[in-house]
């Protein structure tokens, strides 16, 4: 009786994760009023500020300066800011390059965590909304202009953009985490039409300057300043027209380590914002973080619940059940092993699904053991020479107009 119960507990967990919430969302759009229809006009864009964080960018800063000042948006209401953590290469130096383009340096040492540095540079920009990207995330020539129309209304605090990523190898880690992209961009869309979308994405997302706070140096700026711009009553919205590109990963360690560490800031992230979302009883973003993200943290238990409710409960469904599991579980590291091809490009759903709870559990074990989350290392990503020449191009599959 145990295992089935432990077993249907955990499948309807997972289920209303991955479709109950979705189709909440759904449901939820159709009976609140419509957020209202706000101009696009480009001489209602603010003053805005784009601030790129660095750490050891050699790499790509060049060519991501060069897509920032490039993009189409008004003359004289764009500042580029370099926020730079401590770097031991070129990094100041390839910024300090740009600076008779208008480009500003930050520079702050030692390496001490993005967050950190973000707090002591946002005081200083002179944009009356703040930008912020990754040295790595090239934007669509437009997509500055798309992602900040909505601010028009005052009563918009937060804007997020569509991150696309490119997987210009076909490598099973690219190729498995784009699909699992598709679902979490599905579902912040979703919650971006009830102008409450839970968290952003860190390559391309917008707060107004007086909404933004500092915040503590293990979590995800991302995901804790738009949830902290919501629960004070602001809309969070979502812009799929502004788009963002990155290269996808295609290293599985590197993959973990990133995984498990974006993880162990989220946790501490749901941490960081619960008090005030009680406090000023933000029922909706609350309901949102509890069934997106909570649920998500969770998942890697959840699983194991399945597997152990199917090998103590009887019957054929349950034997069933518990086969099927062992078979994906076995699979997951043969399909490491498996030579670049159709078969491998298919497994990579299950082969990302290992790494993603794999990242999960070491995310929570870097949580419990106290780990130090707030610096951050730069993997290196091989493909970032594609992405920039190619960030204009239209994602091949998995992005809804």
């Amino acid at each position: 009786m145990f295992g089935m119960i432990l077993f249907w507990l955990s499948v309807g967990a997972l289920g209303y994760h991955f479709i109950g919430y979705p189709l909440a969302l759904v449901l939820l759009g159709k009976v609140r009023p419509k957020p209202p229809v706000r101009p696009r006009e480009d001489e209602l864009l603010p003053k805005a500020t784009l601030i790129i964080s660095a750490y050891n960018e050699e790499e790509v800063l060049e060519q991501k300066i060069e897509n920032a000042i490039g993009l189409n948006y008004p003359e004289g209401r764009l500042e580029v800011v370099v926020a730079d953590d401590g770097s031991a290469d070129r990094t100041p130096e390839i910024a300090r390059s740009f600076a008779d383009r208008g480009v500003v340096l930050h520079r702050f040492e030692p390496n001490r965590g993005k967050n950190l540095v973000l707090n002591e540079t946002m005081p200083l920009v002179t944009g009356d909304v703040i930008v912020f990207t990754d040295a790595n995330g090239m934007y669509e020539p437009d997509a500055l202009k798309e992602l900040l129309y909505p601010f028009a209304d005052p009563q918009v605090g937060s804007a997020c953009g569509e991150l696309v990523y490119r997987n210009f190898n076909e490598n099973p880690i690219a190729e498995g985490y784009n699909r699992y992209w598709e679902l979490d961009q599905m579902q912040k869309r979703l919650e971006g039409s009830l102008d409450s979308l839970l968290g952003a994405n860190g390559s391309i997302f917008a707060v107004r300057k007086d909404l933004c706070r500092s915040i503590p140096n293990d979590v995800c700026n991302d995901m804790v300043q738009p949830i902290w711009v919501a629960a004070s009553g602001y809309a969070c919205v979502y812009q799929g027209g502004a788009l963002s590109v990155e290269a996808g990963s295609s290293d599985t360690d590197d993959e973990l380590k990133r995984r498990s560490r974006i993880i162990g800031r989220g946790i501490r992230g749901i941490a960081a914002v619960w008090p005030e979302i009680a406090a000023r009883r933000a029922g909706l973003i609350g309901w949102e973080l509890l069934s997106r993200k909570g649920l998500r943290y969770l998942m890697p238990f959840l699983f194991l619940g399945i597997f152990i409710g199917s090998a103590l409960a009887e019957g054929w469904f349950y034997n069933l059940a518990f086969v099927a599991q062992l078979a994906v579980y076995l699979a997951i590291p043969i399909g490491f092993r498996l030579p670049d091809g159709a078969l491998k490009k298919a497994i990579s759903p299950a082969v990302y699904f290992g790494i993603g709870n794999l990242a999960a559990l070491q995310g929570w074990k870097k949580v419990l053991s106290g780990s130090e989350l707030g610096k951050w290392q730069t993997a290196e990503r091989p493909f970032e020479t594609e992405t920039a020449r190619e960030s204009a191009a239209k994602p091949s599959s998995g992005v809804e107009p």
